[in-house]
């Protein structure tokens, strides 16, 4: 057994090493070859600004650099401003990929870094619910995440909202094990990206309070605390020009929300029936808020799925490309099909997941208005499928050998 263990130890780690390695050389072949990584590239060219100008990453010295990286031009009439949407407390982490000075190479490890983050969310949901796939499924899930539409369109733009993902769900299987330290500290680093993630991390800690889980909110507050501090003491006056920032972003346009998309069909009531929308589905959310503050985990992680899925009706601002954060909700889904008819989940499984690859594809390659039409596809499936399978998920957990969640 220890000549078993001297060899296999060694060899699993060459095996990863050369993984890892391979990844970085995929990645870099990719990025040599191919323009984008938008997002990424106004997260490098701002922190640069700061590290190498002395300028703050959020004023027009960061936005040139941004719109000439990604456009070949700056300053000109219609180009979006492009400055930086995350605030600088978490935009440090950046630092250490901005210190490349070859773009391509940099955001080849950018990509990685999401890729590997991607993976390890759908890990951390497996073992919030509780639940050991074969590795079939299994494979298919992590396959799904990465290249589904939504997987595959945040990687290349090297959207943030991945990190975001795994921070926040971190918080979630933290708080079902009752590491409640830990899940304040994923909770701060979870304090970016708002328009997409912001109403789940205020649902958890109104939860958290409810619930008397008081050792959620110190490790929370000073982590915040210190992160912001460190932010202040390296770079001060950030915060106001990181607001202008988001205004600017915000007033370019080319969000989508549903007033926007109903205006553009009915120029005259679609404004109304959007923020109709919007207001009728926020009752709904406030509603499940109020019924799962005083109820056990195993509810909380289902109207926790639920808000993700509800906050793009919500009227908040954002893109598709945001959605790959609603990999926890879909799982959760899956979770139960599978406890719910085990005889048959896989088959039901392996048939939803290429329903929703298969058919998100589609629509991005065949449809004129495929944004306006993702943006609404894949938040409803996600909510019918989690009304599906909320009265068995929510009221048979005791039941179920293998428990969603523990009570």
């Amino acid at each position: 057994m220890n000549r078993q263990a001297a060899f296999f130890r060694p060899a699993t780690l060459f095996l990863l090493a050369a993984a890892f390695a391979g990844l970085i050389w995929a990645n870099y072949r990719f990025t040599s070859q191919h323009q984008g990584g938008n997002d990424f590239a106004v997260y490098w060219s701002s922190i640069r600004t700061v590290l190498f100008d002395n300028a703050t990453p959020y004023g027009e010295l960061a936005s040139s650099r941004g719109q000439s990286l990604i456009y070949g031009i700056s300053g000109s009439a219609g180009v979006h401003p492009t400055l930086l949407d995350i605030p600088f407390h978490i935009a440090g982490f950046l630092i250490p990929f901005s210190l490349i000075q070859d773009f391509p190479l940099a955001r080849a490890l950018w990509m990685v870094l999401l890729e590997i983050a991607l993976i390890l969310t759908v890990f951390i949901c497996l073992r919030i619910f509780r639940w050991a796939p074969n590795p079939a499924v299994g494979a298919m899930i992590i396959f799904f995440s990465i290249f589904s539409i939504y997987g595959l369109w945040a990687l290349i733009l090297g959207n943030a909202i991945i990190l975001a993902g795994l921070f926040i769900t971190g918080a979630l299987l933290a708080l079902k094990e009752n590491q409640d330290d830990l899940a304040g500290v994923m909770l701060a680093l979870a304090t970016f990206k708002f328009m997409s993630i912001g109403l789940l991390l205020v649902y958890i800690l109104i939860w958290a309070a409810f619930q008397r889980r008081k050792r959620v909110f110190v490790p929370f507050i000073m982590t915040l605390v210190i992160l912001v501090a460190l932010s202040f003491f390296f770079f001060p006056n950030w915060f106001v020009p990181y607001f202008r920032a988001i205004y600017a972003n915000l007033n370019f346009g080319g969000w989508l929300s549903p007033s926007v998309i109903f205006q553009g069909s009915l120029p005259y009531l679609g404004d109304k029936l959007g923020w109709l929308l919007s207001g009728a589905m926020a009752v709904v959310l406030v509603v499940e808020w109020w019924l799962s503050l005083k109820k056990e985990i195993h509810l909380m992680t289902w109207t926790a799925a639920l808000t993700l899925a509800f906050t793009p009706f919500i009227g908040f601002p954002t893109f598709p490309q945001n959605f790959i954060i609603l990999i926890f909700s879909l799982i959760m889904g899956l979770s139960v099909i599978s406890k719910r008819w085990p005889s048959s989940s896989n088959l039901i499984i392996v048939g939803l997941l290429l329903f929703i690859f298969i058919g998100s594809w589609a629509i991005a390659v065949m449809m004129i208005d495929n944004n306006q039409v993702l943006y609404f596809s894949f938040p409803a499936f996600i909510i019918f499928l989690l009304y599906w399978i909320r009265w068995w998920a929510i009221s048979h957990t005791r039941e179920q050998p293998e428990p969603i969640s523990s009570s």
